[in-house]
């Protein structure tokens, strides 16, 4: 057994995950109910009963070391692990709760979606706060199995048993290219397989080496674009490809409303692709989570309301 469990205070790991997710003494006190002397004096324990430090002091409060991120994920699931066990559910009445929730999910997913869940959530649950994480692919179902991310939206399958699926939406994927662009058929409402392919596009990078959905496609038809430029998301795209001869491929959504904006012709693939599916992804050991089982049905609602227009 490690040798260091012997004399490790387990309360030190509830102010430890309170500072990790705050980022903050102050808050991380006011979290816990705790005077901030308190947790700074509780920290100072747990450094030296693990003997590296944690934590760096800046300006905007407290960034963890490389050795917190790493120790932050299994401190999270093991302390979720605990709630569970010694306590019920625990039910969850939103105009009551005071609760912050972590979502992921793209910048085109908030653009299109955060407006009209924010409304649901502020008219039923006012004291509800939800935070919108990065959509790292390669850290998303280590974050969803520590407790530090609640829900993702996404379009990614992990070969992850304990991970849940609740299909959401399809999207559909258009070509979008500037009015008069010189690859464009005549009437200017389509394009050939051969010039989608000659031209070049705007595109967002692979996320952790997975291929998007129309990069599989692609692939399996061998059909290869020319990248002339990779930016961090979607809603730049429709910008550059107005001003530029770039091509672009994104969501029938994002064109449709971008297109009363700019000067753009939307086009249908030059080849065949289904919809790509979206789903709800969470733990399975917040299967039976209330508050999250509520925030579930927001976030369907919210999604029926935008597709059934």
């Amino acid at each position: 057994m490690n040798p260091i469990w012997h004399r490790l205070d387990l309360n030190l790991l509830r102010v430890f995950d309170a500072l990790m997710q705050e980022g903050h003494l102050t808050r991380a006190a006011e979290r816990l109910h705790l005077s901030q002397p308190a947790v700074s004096n509780a920290l100072a324990r747990l450094r030296e009963q693990l003997g590296a430090p944690l934590f760096v002091r800046n300006a905007r409060g407290m960034t963890p070391t490389a050795q917190a991120e790493a120790l932050h994920g299994p401190v999270r699931a093991a302390l979720r692990l605990l709630q569970d066990g010694l306590a019920p559910e625990a039910a969850f009445d939103p105009q009551q709760a005071e609760q912050r929730f972590h979502l992921s999910m793209n910048d085109y997913a908030q653009f299109a979606l955060l407006p009209a869940l924010l409304a649901r959530v502020r008219e039923q649950a006012p004291r509800v706060v939800l935070q919108v994480e990065p959509d790292a692919a390669d850290t998303l179902p280590m974050r969803l199995a520590s407790g530090t991310l609640d829900l993702a939206l996404d379009y990614l399958h992990f070969e992850a048993p304990e991970l849940c699926y609740q299909p959401l939406h399809q999207e559909e994927l258009v070509v979008i290219a500037r009015q008069g662009h010189p690859a464009l058929s005549p009437s200017g409402r389509s394009i050939s397989l051969a010039r989608y392919e000659a031209a070049q596009h705007v595109t967002i990078p692979p996320r952790a080496g997975r291929g998007s959905p129309l990069e599989i496609v692609l692939g399996s038809a061998k059909v290869r674009r020319q990248m002339g430029l990779f930016v961090p998301g979607y809603m730049t795209i429709p910008g550059v490809v107005a001003a530029t001869d770039l091509l672009g491929t994104i969501p029938r959504r994002l064109a449709d409303a971008c297109a009363a904006a700019l000067p753009l012709a939307m086009l249908p693939l030059p080849f065949a692709m289904p919809p790509v599916q979206v789903s709800l992804i969470w733990h399975r050991q917040q299967e039976t989570n209330r508050g999250l089982q509520w925030l579930r049905q927001q976030i369907v609602a919210a999604v029926a309301g935008l597709t059934a227009g």
